[in-house]
């Protein structure tokens, strides 16, 4: 019983000192919460799309993942990048495009990324049209067929969204640090808040204290003394 009251005096006390310095958490934290809004809002990503144009590979054996890594080798980047005269190398354009296979089927899809969707489609098309080509002179392979062309969508979404993961940081680091300041003044304020601390400091008991005075009980004493009827004294006749 008496180690459950302690903890409830323990929790009460932590509370308390939370109490008296409430403003300063919400102060603190306000301040960090809004400095990472700030900070969020002027490093937003840039927003990048995506586009997807789709090919069919007649081919069922392993020469079909050779056809594929040609996709994005220099021959056929080279050719796309002078056909649509961009001022990037072929090895920065490997990185805007990834090749996949649709399941285990004979569909290769070409996925490019861009900060405009519009080119992000023109490029997708154009390495597949080249890619058509190309099979035929390099690989005398003439299998490869325009299965779905990349199109531009309508209020397409950014593969990178902005989000608000640096705000909520921000606010849980500003709860913390709050938190911990007002503890480490609490710590270091050395003042006797109790009867029981003062007995605890000096090993000497506590005969008798003075109650705190304030401007109201100070006015509540003079009206006591003014007037004798308050004391319960009687005045003769």
């Amino acid at each position: 019983m008496e180690q459950g009251k302690g903890n409830e005096i323990d929790i009460r006390k932590i509370f308390d000192v939370i109490r008296k310095r409430l403003w300063m958490v919400v102060v603190i934290t306000v301040i960090t919460t809004c400095a990472g809004a700030i900070y969020n809002h002027l490093n937003k990503p840039t927003p990048i799309y995506d586009s997807t144009s789709r090919i069919m590979i007649s081919e069922t054996s392993s020469f079909f993942d050779t056809l594929r890594v040609v996709i994005t080798e220099p021959p056929v980047l080279e050719a796309v990048i002078e056909e649509l005269q961009l001022t990037q190398t072929a090895e920065s354009l490997r990185g805007q495009i990834n090749v996949s296979r649709v399941d285990s089927s004979q569909i290769v899809a070409i996925t490019v990324t861009n900060t405009s969707q519009e080119q992000a489609t023109i490029i997708a098309n154009t390495v597949a049209n080249v890619y058509k080509e190309k099979a035929v002179e390099l690989l005398g392979f003439e299998g490869v067929e325009i299965f779905a062309e990349a199109v531009v969508r309508e209020n397409a979404w950014p593969i990178n969204p902005a989000n608000n993961r640096i705000i909520k940081l921000a606010f849980a680091f500003g709860v913390v640090v709050g938190l911990g300041l007002v503890f480490l003044l609490d710590s270091l304020d050395n003042r006797f808040r109790s009867e029981r601390q003062i007995e605890k400091s000096l090993e000497l008991p506590v005969l008798g204290s003075v109650s705190k005075m304030n401007k109201k009980s100070l006015n509540k004493n003079e009206n006591n003394k003014t007037n004798p009827s308050v004391r319960g004294e009687t005045i003769a006749p």
